[in-house]
């Protein structure tokens, strides 16, 4: 968690906007904690934040007043911060649907924002394919045996960069 807190750190240093994808609430808690301890205000989200508590924490994070936000599944969907303009995967899923929406939480336009870097720590990437070049199996596009919006594994072009191994 340090090692994946100071990646985000270092490559968000020009960012504003940075979310969070955590495995459970106790790792959201210790990703907040880390956060903190790195210097950078940040807040954490789950199913058991009272509701004015959530609010408070939504708000003054699309004010920009705290500029990361943990979560363990509650900002995937029905979640609007265009501003988010970095988020971080440190929970895998083997839900192309999920995936979608997480990262979905970042692609967003917003005035002053040009991109949303993705950071992912859990294989998201390499499982289920760029977020922006995924080819969904349709009924009428000869995917024979594809389940209809799965996403075409065979059709998945990442590269790997030859010195850092990144996609």
């Amino acid at each position: 968690t340090r090692a994946a807190v100071s990646e985000i750190c270092e490559y968000g240093r020009d960012r504003r906007s940075w979310l969070v994808f955590c495995s459970g609430v106790k790792h959201a808690e210790h990703v907040r904690d880390e956060f903190r301890r790195c210097g950078v205000s940040c807040e954490t989200v789950t199913g058991d934040t009272p509701a004015a508590d959530r609010d408070r924490i939504l708000a003054d994070f699309k004010a920009g007043r705290i500029r990361c936000l943990t979560n363990m599944s509650v900002l995937t969907t029905g979640f609007n911060a265009p501003g988010v303009d970095l988020v971080a995967m440190l929970r895998p899923t083997l839900s192309t649907g999920l995936y979608v929406q997480m990262l979905g939480r970042g692609t967003r336009l917003a005035p002053g924002k040009s991109n949303c870097l993705v950071l992912d720590f859990s294989g998201n990437v390499r499982r289920h394919g760029a977020v922006d070049d995924l080819e969904i199996a349709t009924p009428s596009g000869g995917n024979a045996g594809a389940k209809e919006g799965a996403v075409l594994i065979d059709t998945i072009r990442l590269i790997a960069c030859p010195h850092c191994r990144a996609y």
